[in-house]
C-alpha cells in the first residue's frame, strides 16, 4: 500500500503486510468495487484490510500475498488555490474536498494519541457494535450532502465511544453538529477508526462552515455568479445578493425582528410575476437542505453499503433560512407563504425570497414588511449556471463568514447615526420633490410608514455591510439610491384611483393650514428615526428653526399641535404623534 503524504515536496511512505487485523477477515470477499471509502473499504484477498479509516482507488497487481494501493490524500495548498483563482478556476468546497479533509485528519493520528474533530453525530449504532459503551457515529457531511451523494461516491464515518466518564453538553440529536474529543484507536470491526470520547458538545451549525475561509468567494466573484444567471434590472439583481446575506440583528429597538430580510416583487401581470418566482425557485433549489425554511425538519438516508438508514434532523439553529413559494396558486395569496410561516415573515425569522400576483396597494402586506419591495415594469429572465451549481457550497460559505464579521447593528451607533440624518435629509428632498404624494404613501401601514421603511433601511444597510465585509460611509447612499428606485416606481406605478383615495385619506388626517401641515411632516420625519416614536420639544423646536420658521412661531405651532390633538406629552419635555 502507498501513501503520498503532502507537504514541502511530499514525501511517501509504502506499508505492505501479509496479514491484517483478524477481525476483518469474516468480511464478505471482493466487497471492494470500483471506489470505497471509510467504514465500507474493505482489502481483501485473505490479507485483511487495514483498520484505518481511508478513501482510496485501488490498483491491483500481482506481488505474492500483497495487495498494492494507491491512496491519495494531499490536500490542496493554499498556492495552488491563488492560481486556479488567476487561472479564473475557482476550487468548489465539495463534499469530496470534506470527506478527504477529514479521513488526512483521521490518518495522521496514531492510536492512543488525542484528537479534536468536529461533524454531524449520527445516533445510530455501527455494526457490531460492543456491549461495553455507547457507540454511535460521526460523519464529516451534513444530512443533506449525505442523501445527496451518488451511491457511489466514497463515504466515512467515525465511531464514537462514550461511556460514564464522557463529558457531554449542548444541545444534542441525530444529525445535530458536534465537537468530539478524545483518543483515537482502532475499531474492532473492519476497517474503522474509534474515538474514546473524553468530550462531546454541540456546536452551532454556522461554525461548519466557518472552518473554509480559504473557500469564500470575492466580492466580485459572488457577484458575477448571480450577475451571469438572472437577468433584470441591475437594481433588482443587487437587492437580491443583498438579501442572501440577511441582515445583522438589530440592537436598540422595539422591533422583535430576526435577521430575515425580505425580497419581493409584485406585478398584476401574472407572466411577469411567474418569471421572477421560477428565477428564485431556481436559486433557492441550489441551496442545502439545511437552509431551506420547510416545515419538516427530518430527512431520511440509507447507506448503500451499510444497508443502515438513518433518521438525521435538521443542525440548523439559525435565522439564516431561505423561502420562496412551492407553488403558483401561492403567489395569488395576500402573503405568498403557508400560514404556519407568515409569523416568520412579520418578524423576519427568515428571508423572504418572493414574487406575488395581486393589484399595486400602498398597503400591501408583503410591501409593508419588504426591505426591497420592487414594481416589475418587465419579465426576469435567468438561465441555468453550472459554475453557480459548483460554487453554492462557496457562496453558503461566503455568506456567514460575511455574516459572523457582521453580527448585529447598534441603532444609536456612530454609524447609524450618520445614515439617520442621511435618511431625514432623503426625506425632505421627495416630500419637496413629490408633495403630498410622498406623505400619503407615509401613513401608517403603508408602503412608505416612515418608521417601518427607516428600520427596514437600516436591514438593507446591514445586509450590503455584509456583502461589502464592513458598514462603510459609501453605501449609505447606496441604501438611499435603491430606496429612491422605489419610491419612484411605486409613485408612478400606483393606480390613479387608488392614489387619489389615499390623498383624500391623508387631507382627512393633515390641517389646511399649510405651516402646520409642514409641521406635522418634520415631527414625522424626526419621529421616524427615534427608537420609541418619542421626539423632545427642543429636537423639534430646532428642526423647525432649521426649515425657516421664527423662534416666536416654532414656539406657537407645537403648542397648537399640542392644544388641537395632533401631539400629546406621554413624558414631560416629550412629544408622540397622535394617529
Amino acid at each position: 500500500m502507498t501513501v503520498p503524504y503532502d507537504g514541502p515536496g511530499y514525501t511517501t511512505r509504502a506499508f505492505e503486510w501479509p496479514a491484517a487485523s483478524p477481525a476483518s477477515r469474516p468480511l464478505p470477499e471482493g466487497s471492494t468495487t470500483g471506489i470505497a471509502g471509510g467504514l465500507n473499504f474493505r482489502g481483501r484477498n485473505e490479507t485483511g484490510c487495514d483498520p484505518a479509516a481511508m478513501t482510496a482507488v485501488p490498483f491491483y497487481s500481482s506481488r505474492g500475498e500483497f495487495i498494492n494501493l494507491a491512496v491519495v490524500l494531499v490536500p490542496m495548498s493554499e498556492e495552488i488555490m491563488n492560481l486556479l483563482r488567476m487561472a479564473g478556476r475557482i476550487e468548489p468546497l465539495s463534499p469530496s474536498k470534506r470527506i478527504r479533509d477529514f479521513l488526512i485528519r483521521i490518518q495522521r493520528t496514531k492510536i492512543s494519541e488525542r484528537i479534536e474533530v468536529d461533524g454531524f453525530l449520527i445516533l445510530r449504532q455501527p455494526p457490531h457494535p460492543p456491549m461495553d459503551a455507547a457507540y454511535y457515529m460521526l460523519s464529516p457531511l451534513s444530512p443533506s450532502e449525505l442523501k445527496n451523494l451518488p451511491k457511489d461516491a466514497p463515504r466515512t464515518y467515525l465511531v464514537l465511544r462514550i461511556t460514564e466518564k464522557s463529558e457531554v453538553s449542548g444541545k444534542l440529536h441525530s444529525g445535530a453538529y458536534v465537537k468530539a474529543s478524545g483518543v483515537i484507536d482502532a475499531y474492532p470491526w473492519g476497517n474503522m477508526r474509534m474515538l474514546h470520547v473524553e468530550r462531546l458538545c454541540g456546536e452551532d451549525y454556522s461554525n461548519y462552515w466557518l472552518q473554509y475561509k480559504d473557500f469564500a468567494l470575492r466580492k466580485n466573484e459572488f457577484e458575477a455568479l448571480f450577475m451571469d444567471t438572472l437577468y433584470a434590472n441591475y437594481d433588482l439583481e443587487k437587492a437580491l445578493i443583498y438579501s442572501l446575506f440577511a441582515s445583522p440583528t438589530l440592537m436598540g429597538t422595539n422591533k422583535p425582528w430576526g435577521e430575515g430580510i425580505s425580497f419581493s416583487a409584485i406585478k398584476t401581470e401574472q407572466r411577469i410575476a411567474f418569471s421572477v418566482w421560477e428565477a428564485l425557485r431556481y436559486i433557492h433549489s441550489l441551496l442545502p437542505w439545511e437552509l431551506r425554511l420547510k416545515r419538516e425538519k427530518w430527512v431520511e438516508y440509507t447507506d448503500p453499503f451499510l444497508d443502515i438508514d438513518f433518521r438525521l434532523r435538521d443542525p440548523n439553529g439559525t435565522n439564516l433560512e431561505y423561502y420562496t413559494p412551492t407553488s403558483r396558486t401561492l403567489l395569488k395569496k395576500e402573503l405568498p407563504a403557508p400560514k404556519w410561516a407568515e409569523h416568520l415573515f412579520k418578524n423576519k425569522k427568515a428571508v423572504f425570497l418572493v414574487s406575488k400576483s395581486s393589484k399595486i396597494l400602498p398597503d400591501d402586506p408583503v410591501a409593508y414588511l419588504s426591505e426591497t419591495p420592487f414594481i416589475l415594469t418587465e419579465p426576469v429572465a435567468y438561465e441555468r449556471n453550472p459554475e453557480l451549481e459548483r460554487l453554492m457550497p462557496n457562496v453558503v460559505a461566503t455568506i456567514f463568514l460575511e455574516r459572523a464579521k457582521v453580527g448585529s447593528l447598534n441603532i444609536g451607533s456612530k454609524q447609524v447615526e450618520t445614515f439617520r440624518r442621511k435618511f431625514e435629509e432623503w426625506l425632505a428632498k421627495n416630500r419637496n420633490e413629490y408633495g403630498e404624494k410622498f406623505d400619503a404613501l407615509r401613513l401608517s401601514g403603508m408602503v412608505f410608514e416612515t418608521n417601518t421603511r427607516y428600520l427596514l433601511s437600516i436591514h438593507l444597510l446591514g445586509a450590503m455591510a455584509r456583502f461589502e465585509g464592513a458598514l462603510k460611509r459609501s453605501i449609505i447612499n447606496d441604501v438611499l439610491l435603491i430606496n429612491q428606485e422605489l419610491l419612484d416606481l411605486w409613485i408612478n406605478e400606483v393606480p390613479e384611483k387608488v392614489l387619489l383615495r389615499l390623498l383624500e385619506e391623508y387631507e382627512r388626517y393633515v390641517s389646511s393650514d399649510r405651516r402646520v401641515n409642514l409641521a406635522i411632516s418634520i415631527f414625522m420625519d424626526i419621529e421616524a428615526t427615534t427608537v420609541d416614536g418619542t421626539v423632545t420639544k427642543d429636537e423639534f423646536f430646532r428642526a423647525l428653526l432649521k426649515y425657516g420658521f421664527k423662534p416666536a412661531d416654532a414656539q406657537n405651532i407645537i403648542e397648537g399641535l399640542i392644544r388641537e390633538g395632533y401631539l400629546y406629552e406621554p413624558l414631560s419635555g416629550r412629544l408622540r404623534l397622535i394617529r
